[in-house]
């Protein structure tokens, strides 16, 4: 008999120590066929499943794919809708454009349907300029304001506030505002979050963080210069302005007792039995001895109730009476926009928004004032100076209200 090999001596040791380990042979190579058999039938099941299930025809997928898209384009265009908002304790439907006025002694809160919202305090006005999917650009003609902005889903919103050079990018959630046009003095001050604050005045932006406050003013010829430059002035001449853009008449003018039922109606905020009053006791009168804010009601008042001969009546007296003041040039653009909206006096509507532009070429409202004298502009036939308008106003404003607007003229 042949000797064993001495290499194979080490791997038959191995093999009697692993035999040695097991102290049932059997049961082992009985587990571990079990185990293999539940392997094989589990998979086994896995096939039949898979078999079963409904197989999807391409054109079917190709349905189902269009339905994604259009789950996700309506999920879009809804959120691109543009919020709206209500003004006062009674919640009613706020209009872009329309004035905002608090009480003296109390305050005025405006709700957006986002979730956020400003009260307005005591003496303060606003507007609500534009809206948009998660924001709004409003103005602050004067007075304080306590804002809240909200943050659906996380996701930031567009919030601009102005307040004459001052302009206010959101970027927070809690701060307060305060503006006087008579002092130009602007401040604000940031319980959460932090916002950015422009001015043609200032050579670069300020950050205001959480905790931080600012007092902010511009020189006057600054903040709203008196003689604009050559190339905003405008183009039509004496013979085609309208005739509240002519000089003045500032002869003072008697007052009216104070017990005048127009006037304590006013006082009171009954704004439209204010109007009524006031034609009782003869408008025209009442227009050269009213206050400056007695006329800014009226002409309101009439505005929103559809008479345009009386607010036209009542801004241009303002104009007349209290010319060189921010409300004198809010008058003409208030104007321009009755007749516009009211009358579809397109070249009138773009004349007055040229006087806006030529006495307030950087004011609050330069960019709506550029946007709605292009749109009159494109009513009225002037596609010329439509697309000029429409150029100027892609400069400065490329994603404001009226981009797409001013981007489809240039395309025509």
């Amino acid at each position: 008999m042949e000797t064993p090999t001495p290499g194979l001596t080490p791997v038959g040791k191995v093999v009697e120590r692993a035999l040695e380990a097991c102290s049932n042979p059997t049961e082992v190579i009985r587990q571990a066929r079990e185990g293999f058999l539940e392997k094989v039938a589990s998979r086994n099941a896995e096939r039949v499943a898979r078999r079963q299930l409904p197989r999807l025809r391409p054109w079917r997928l190709v349905l189902a794919g269009f339905a994604m898209l259009a789950i996700a384009a309506g999920v879009h265009f809804g959120s691109a809708r543009p919020i709206t908002f209500h003004i006062g304790t009674s919640a009613a439907t706020g209009r872009t454009g329309d004035l905002i006025e608090a009480p003296t002694s109390g305050t005025v809160p405006v709700h957006f349907s986002e979730g956020s919202y400003f009260v307005l305090q005591g003496g303060g006005r606003a507007r609500v300029l534009a809206t948009e999917g998660r924001g709004a650009r409003v103005l602050v003609d004067r007075g304080d304001m306590d804002v809240t902005i909200a943050h659906p889903n996380r996701k930031p919103g567009r919030w601009n506030f102005e307040a004459g050079p001052f302009h206010v990018l959101v970027t927070g959630t809690k701060f307060h505002m305060a503006w006087n046009p008579t002092i130009q003095r602007f401040s604000l001050a940031t319980t959460e979050g932090r916002v950015v604050v422009t001015s043609t005045c200032m050579p670069t932006a300020k950050i205001i963080a959480a905790g931080d406050h600012a007092e902010l003013s511009c020189p006057p010829d600054m903040a709203s210069p008196t003689a604009p430059p050559a190339e905003t002035r405008p183009s039509a001449g004496p013979s085609e302005m309208p005739a509240a853009a002519s000089a003045p008449n500032t002869s003072p003018a008697k007052a009216l007792p104070k017990a005048s039922p127009w006037r304590e109606r006013i006082a009171a905020g009954r704004i439209t039995d204010g109007l009524h009053a006031a034609e009782v006791a003869g408008f025209g009168r009442v227009c050269q001895e009213a206050s400056l804010k007695e006329l800014i009601a009226l002409a309101d008042a009439a505005r929103l109730s559809g008479r345009s001969a009386r607010a036209t009546e009542a801004l241009r007296s303002l104009r007349q009476r209290f010319p060189h003041t921010m409300e004198a040039s809010t008058a003409a653009f208030t104007l321009g926009r009755i007749a516009f909206e009211q009358r579809s006096a397109y070249a009138e509507a773009a004349t007055w928004f040229r006087v806006y532009l030529s006495e307030q070429p950087t004011g609050p409202l330069m960019g709506d004032s550029v946007g709605r004298l292009m749109e009159a502009r494109q009513r009225g036939g002037d596609m010329a100076g439509a697309r000029q308008d429409a150029e100027r106003y892609l400069r400065r404003f490329p994603e404001g209200p009226y981009a797409s607007e001013a981007r489809a003229i240039l395309q025509k």
